[in-house]
């Protein structure tokens, strides 16, 4: 039987995301805009990112009507359609509960810069005033790639699905940086440098190469067409 490919995109988005600890527990959606419909593919909720196979995935209208199975979603997916169709140039959309986005995400802020890496996200995450649905997208700026939603956990978004995971990751990276030295006293990068940091870095293919190493990694640890790997903080 042949898959739509961008149902299989999500998939190996589930897949790639397990690898790197942000997909052991049940919780979290990965979703993929349809070109021209409002429609999105994303996975069912019954079942951990690693646990994913082509059957949990299924396709949805923006007015929330499962349109290729009656599998449950998560009733938090919601939000999906609303980042859509607020930001046109968005085409998929992740969102976990990972450990260390969601203990960043009790302090209701951005991620302070403790590493080059993180200014990716200086000055382009939103913060949700709270996890009500309808309250999470129009949060987003033209220009944000990242929302924190308080005491729930992180979303972000890309032009494709590769960068919207590698962007997840990469926060999921300046999240545990940020609760580790918080308080320590250690100065975070100020804000000047941070923007001269985000500059140079933009210059890089980071984020694609991420991307193909997520791949190269869940690919390695996929067995009988589900993820191995242990549960990790």
């Amino acid at each position: 039987m042949e898959h739509d490919p961008r149902a299989l995109e999500v998939l190996e988005a589930c897949h790639a995301l397990a690898v790197y600890g942000l997909g052991s527990v049940i919780g979290g959606h990965v979703s993929m805009r349809v070109p021209g419909e409002r429609q999105y593919w994303t996975n069912t909720l019954d079942r951990s990112f690693e646990e994913m196979t082509i059957e949990d995935i299924v396709l949805l209208g923006f007015d929330g009507e499962n349109l290729s199975s009656g599998r449950v979603v998560s009733p938090g997916i919601g939000f999906h359609p609303g980042i859509y169709e607020l930001r046109p140039d968005v085409q998929a959309v992740v969102h976990t509960h990972g450990y260390w986005v969601t203990a960043q995400s009790a302090f209701g802020r951005p991620p302070l810069v403790w590493h080059n890496l993180a200014t990716y996200f200086h000055g382009r995450t939103a913060i949700s005033p709270d996890d009500e649905i309808e309250s999470i997208a129009p949060a987003l700026g033209a220009d944000d790639v990242a929302i924190v939603i308080p005491w729930h956990g992180a979303i972000t978004i890309g032009g494709s699905m590769g960068e919207a995971c590698a962007l997840h990751v990469t926060f999921d990276y300046a999240c545990r940086l940020d609760v580790s030295l918080a308080g320590t006293g250690a100065p975070p990068m100020p804000d000047d440098r941070s923007e001269r940091m985000k500059v140079l870095v933009g210059k890089a293919d980071y984020l694609e190469n991420t991307w193909q190493l997520m791949r190269r990694k869940a690919a390695r640890n996929l067995v009988d067409g589900v993820v191995r790997v242990q549960a990790i903080p």
